[in-house]
């Protein structure tokens, strides 16, 4: 009898090893599975953003054919500060008047420079986002301009910083050496995105 008692013990343990290790398994499942559905949610988030606050900057400015009373006399801080003041920016982008996307990396909005002293073209702007992880950049980097069979948008750059990582993408009807054309490829873009949290991307918008 005794020997049955262990046999039934061992049997015992060797279920609740198993059934700790099925329950370990479900749990590392369901955080990976949060983790994704949080990063989709980030993803979605920061696309509205990025749409949010161009069309804004468009309807606000599109009338008067450039740009400049967005951006003479105020530096890129200001700018910031200006779009949130305005009502401009999306309200959750505003953090003590400097723009911040939902991963956390700053925003920046500033007029395209025509030659290497800086002088502005004020028919263009860039919007810049900062700190993108892997998956944001690959997402918002194929947002699709052409939603109403038309786009404002003249360039895109994906880190414009880091070296041989960077994708420059054009409208068709520019011409640059070593530049893509629109719509970008899916395959470019990965490459293009690094696999760290520091990915910046920038757009160019008429």
């Amino acid at each position: 009898m005794e020997l049955i008692k262990k046999n039934q013990t061992g049997a015992t343990m060797v279920e609740a090893l198993g059934v700790l290790t099925i329950v370990s398994m479900l749990g590392v499942s369901v955080i990976s599975l949060i983790g994704n559905i949080f990063d989709m949610f980030n993803q979605a988030v920061i696309v509205n953003q990025v749409r949010e606050l161009q069309k804004s900057i468009s309807d606000r400015y599109k009338f008067e054919g450039n740009y400049s009373m967005l951006f003479e006399g105020r530096d890129a801080e200001a700018v910031a500060s200006f779009l949130c003041e305005e009502k401009m920016a999306p309200f959750q982008m505003c953090q003590n008047g400097r723009l911040r996307h939902k991963g956390g990396g700053d925003v920046w909005i500033m007029p395209v420079s025509v030659d290497e002293e800086g002088t502005p073209d004020y028919s263009k702007y860039s919007m810049e986002f900062w700190g993108l992880s892997n998956k944001i950049c690959v997402s918002i980097a194929q947002i699709n301009w052409w939603t109403q069979k038309k786009s404002d948008i003249y360039k895109m750059v994906i880190n414009y910083g880091q070296g041989n990582r960077q994708l420059v993408v054009n409208m068709p009807s520019v011409v640059e050496e070593g530049a893509e054309n629109f719509p970008v490829s899916v395959n470019s873009v990965i490459k293009a995105c690094s696999n760290d949290d520091n990915n910046d991307i920038m757009w160019i918008f008429y």
